[in-house]
């Protein structure tokens, strides 16, 4: 224990050693070691390895007059030792506290949840209890109607008896009589115990209403706190959501930041390349000398062996052949050492020393001979390396050039949409596709054209033949120049839509199918929407077709934007913003898409850069089916429109022979002949309608079915009927054909509720004098079957 103290002790101060010896009170110390043992474990330390030993030790050292001061220091830190022990203590009491009473809130919530099943269980058991009470009720009354029947049967008897049966009866009567006085008594019992039951049964709903009350007070407590928790949540999520807005602003800028580093980047890596060829050039160029040099050197080559014969082997067997007469020499040169003199020897050297020479000069030619042969061989070698390298580093060139145009192109797209990086980009497009005009034809005269139209119709079909009459085409043309919305009506399989697609199809039209969908409630889900978030509008089918039909390529060609079953959604709202813009002049017939001009620019054709022309060459074209799936027309669409019912197919009773070619028909064109109808036709069309406005079908009709004829129908009867009358039509077929439209239709002249047969004899009494009047001829077919078909209906009782 000893050590263990001087070990502490190493990393303390040191303890200053006071001389005096007196002991320290032991209850002080016992609760200064209580205290550190308690407080070390709170802050994280460890207690200190003191004993009671060292502390007396240290205390007994203590001058007297420092040990009071220090006990006392020693008590006051017990205490905070242990207040702070209770603190803790407390804290975790409270934190457990807290965990059972978040328990004890999960386990009353699923206790709540328990209790509303139970009494929705009992709620469900007081209504069968309540349907038992009626029954019960019920009961009673058979009761009492088995009671008066009883009555009436106990009467009788009673006849009976004093018909002369008292004593056979007696007995029976006696038990009737038991019977009765215990039905009484039952009788009587029983709305005492309905009252009980009903007491009891109040009382059960009372204590149920009771118990609802509070948990309804209960369950609304726990909404107030969940609504505020949720209100929390919500301006966590406001948080969250401009954090994300932040982030998408970051986003966008780092991605215009990548762009144009990517830009920057492409630029730097064309250049690089382009330093790279020109490097590869210049390589190309310095192996382009070398080669030269060496055809220089080959040539230097040839002329040498030319010069010594062309055959260096020669000159070897040469320059052999005199060393082998050298050594023949030296051994003649020895033998005449021998048998010669001296003067003999002197002569035989210096012919050795001669041939000595001219084998040295032979060596010397045959080392240069040699030299130039290596030289010459590796001329060839690096001539067919350089040969090589040529047709490498060319072909190296032509994918960097490869390379280079990829480049170019990807740095030129980066350029071009950074350019067009608009709202806008399929009409933008257009703008740079559709810039040329497509040629077109003269459309042929009205007399002529709906002959045409029928064949070129019947055949704009693969593999089927559509046969449409030529009255339903002249009413159809008419229709033309009438609105520029149509809705085609009748059963399915008519052909409503094969007419819009085989029109378009034969006269060279641009025909844009919409599929109308069940919840469509506005133009945006007709036309796009635009994103402020992507900065990009949504541009649907029809906003390009409206775009397209004003481009320089198609402004002289029809355009039809076909909607197919458009009355599955309700016209009048989503069709709303057009309806408005047909009753304008054609300058005004705008449409706004955004409410300010996007920043990035806008395509060339909008006005102000945010709103869109609805142009006169192009029509809308509507089918309809009459089901439980569609909706009806309200009069807004329906007298805005030309209306055709297309009846079953017939084929014509002669062939029709197929067209030799392919046309587009102009706009221009079909405008000009509309109008020149007009001007044929009008005055005799408004003498006509003058004639109809005084006649007394329009008083029967504006007396007692409050209708008469509006300025706009007259205006399209006078646009109408000219065009019809000029394609063949009489003036009955195009009468009868707005009559039966506007007029005799449900809700107008037929299909009311408020009218007898009576009165639509009358209107078609008058209708027949007015047509005899004018003398039209025909008789309005529409109109009078329209009326014998109400009148059918309404003497049925319908």
């Amino acid at each position: 224990m000893g050590k263990k103290g001087k070990s502490n002790q190493a990393g303390r101060p040191a303890i200053p050693q006071p001389v005096a010896t007196a002991s320290p009170a032991p209850s002080a110390l016992v609760r200064l070691m209580a205290s550190v043992s308690q407080v070390a474990p709170l802050v994280g330390e460890s207690v200190p390895e003191w004993s009671e030993d060292i502390v007396k030790e240290f205390v007994t050292k203590l001058p007297e007059g420092d040990r009071s001061p220090f006990l006392t220091f020693v008590d006051d830190f017990a205490r905070l030792g242990a207040r702070a022990r209770e603190v803790v203590d407390e804290v975790k009491a409270k934190e457990k506290s807290l965990a059972d009473e978040r328990a004890a809130v999960r386990a009353d919530r699923d206790g709540l949840a328990a209790e509303k099943t139970s009494l929705d269980a009992e709620r469900s058991q007081f209504n069968a209890d309540a349907l038992k009470l009626a029954a019960e009720r019920d009961e009673v009354s058979r009761l009492r109607s088995e009671l008066v029947g009883t009555e009436q049967k106990l009467a009788l008897r009673e006849a009976e008896v004093r018909g002369g049966l008292v004593l056979e009866r007696e007995a029976s009567l006696r038990v009737l009589q038991e019977q009765i006085s215990t039905l009484e008594r039952q009788r009587d019992q029983l709305p005492i115990e309905i009252v009980q039951r009903r007491k009891e049964l109040l009382e059960e709903a009372r204590h149920e209403a009771a118990q609802l009350l509070e948990t309804a007070r209960q369950q609304a407590a726990s909404l107030e706190q969940k609504e505020a928790e949720l209100a929390l949540q919500d301006v966590s999520l406001k948080r969250r959501e401009d954090k994300i807005r932040v982030e998408e602003e970051v986003l966008r800028v780092r991605q215009r930041n990548l762009q144009e580093d990517a830009r920057l980047h492409a630029k730097d890596l064309l250049e690089e390349k382009e330093t790279e060829i020109a490097r590869h050039m210049r390589e190309i160029d310095r192996l382009r000398k070398v080669v030269s040099r060496q055809q220089s050197e080959l040539d230097e080559l040839d002329a040498l062996r030319q010069a010594t014969g062309d055959d260096p082997e020669r000159l070897l067997q040469e320059v052999e052949s005199l060393r082998e007469k050298n050594r023949e020499l030296d051994r003649k040169l020895q033998e005449m050492r021998s048998s010669q003199s001296e003067g003999d020897a002197r002569e035989l050297r210096e012919q050795r020393d001669a041939l000595q020479r001219s084998l040295d000069v032979a060596m010397g030619e045959l080392f240069g001979l040699r030299q130039q042969q290596e030289q010459w061989k590796l001329s060839v070698m690096e001539r067919e390396n350089a040969e090589t390298m040529r047709v490498v580093l060319e072909k190296h060139k032509a994918l960097l050039g490869n390379a280079v145009q990829e480049l170019r192109a990807q740095v030129d797209d980066l350029i071009d949409q950074g350019k067009e990086a608009t709202a806008f980009p399929e009409l933008t497009r257009m703008d740079k596709e559709l810039a040329l005009r497509i040629p077109t034809e003269p459309v042929p005269a009205l007399s002529t054209l709906v002959g045409d139209l029928q064949a070129r119709i019947a055949y704009a079909e693969d593999k089927k033949q559509l046969h449409f009459s030529k009255e339903i085409l002249q009413l159809f043309v008419g229709g033309l120049a009438m609105s520029r919305l149509h809705i085609f009506q009748g059963i399915s399989g008519t052909g409503k839509t094969s007419l819009a697609t085989a029109f378009c199809a034969a006269i060279g039209a641009t025909c844009t199918v919409v599929p109308v969908q069940a919840g469509w409630r506005d133009r945006a889900d007709l036309i796009g929407h635009y994103n402020a978030f992507e900065k990009r509008y949504y541009e649907k089918d029809t906003l390009q077709a409206l775009y397209r039909a004003q481009t320089e390529a198609q402004t002289d060609m029809l355009h039809v934007v076909l909607l197919d079953e458009m009355n599955l959604s309700r016209p009048e709202q989503y069709f709303a913003e057009f309806l408005s813009a047909m009753e304008l002049s054609p300058a005004k017939r705008l449409m706004t898409l955004m409410e300010s001009r996007p920043a990035n620019g806008a395509p060339a054709l909008l006005v102000d850069g945010r709103q869109i022309r609805l142009p006169p060459n192009l029509w809308f074209i509507g089918t309809a089916n009459q089901d439980e799936t569609t909706n009806a027309f309200a009069d807004k669409t329906h007298d805005r429109a030309f209306v055709l019912e297309l009846p079953k197919q017939v084929p014509p009773a002669e062939k029709i022979a197929r067209p030799s070619n392919r046309v587009t028909w102009s706009y221009d064109s079909l405008m000009h002949l509309f109008d020149e109808a007009g001007r044929k036709h009008t005055t005799h069309v408004k003498k006509l309608l003058s004639a109809l406005d005084s006649s007394r079908l329009t008083k029967i009709l504006n007396d007692s079915f409050g209708l008469g004829w509006g300025n706009r129908l007259e205006q399209q009867m006078v646009r109408f009927m000219p065009v019809v009358l000029e394609c063949g039509g009489t003036e009955a077929l195009a009468l009868d054909h707005m009559l039966s439209t506007r007029m005799f239709r449900d809700g107008k002249v037929i299909g009311r509720h408020d009218k007898r047969a009576d009165d639509l004899r009358i209107v078609e009494e008058a209708l027949n004098a007015f047509w005899k009047d004018t003398k039209l001829g025909d008789i309005p077919t529409s109109c009078l079957t329209a009326i014998e078909a109400d009148i059918q209906r309404l003497e049925r009782g319908g």
